[in-house]
């Protein structure tokens, strides 16, 4: 997930019953930068926008959504999936998130509650990556120029050792 502020999420859900529960809590829970789509397709024609989250089900029209994931994954890697299913499948779920799925959430009265409990847990460990990236950069930066200020002074007592 590149953004933690107002992720870009693209939903894809053909159910319009429980696609209007999903963004009504998604937009109650201050997500309001989603995009939704009835297919895998219609997803496809828009991922240029370089969504943040993928929230799909295993089983979308045309397309598997683990088919949809792999093809998105090859070209955008920073996009991150969620998996919304209708499928209580363990095996199903271990394989989707070996590929690389963020989470596996089964349609049930908690779903949108875990829904937004992931999406939260991965814009958390995107601001410790962040976090974590800033102060190996600032540690690499320190000794460059402790590097640097060292080989001045170096080079300044030998030039001035040559003069006298």
């Amino acid at each position: 997930m590149q953004k933690t502020r107002n992720p870009l999420i693209f939903i894809i859900e053909d159910s319009v019953v429980y696609k209007d529960l999903i963004v009504g809590h998604l937009q109650s829970r201050k997500f309001t930068n989603l995009k939704i789509f009835k297919s895998g397709e219609e997803c496809l024609k828009n991922i240029h926008l370089k969504p943040d989250l993928i929230i799909l089900d295993y089983s979308t029209q045309g397309k598997t959504g683990l088919e949809l994931m792999v093809q998105i994954q090859k070209e955008y890697p920073e996009t991150d999936f969620i998996f919304l299913s209708g499928q209580n499948n363990l095996e199903v779920a271990v394989k989707i998130m070996k590929i690389g799925a963020a989470d596996y959430i089964v349609k049930n009265d908690q779903a949108p509650y875990n829904l937004v409990k992931s999406i939260d847990h991965l814009i958390n460990n995107t601001k410790k990556e962040k976090a974590s990236k800033g102060f190996k950069v600032g540690v690499v930066g320190f000794f460059i120029m402790l590097f640097l200020i060292i080989m001045v002074i170096m080079f300044m007592s030998i030039f001035f050792e040559l003069e006298f």
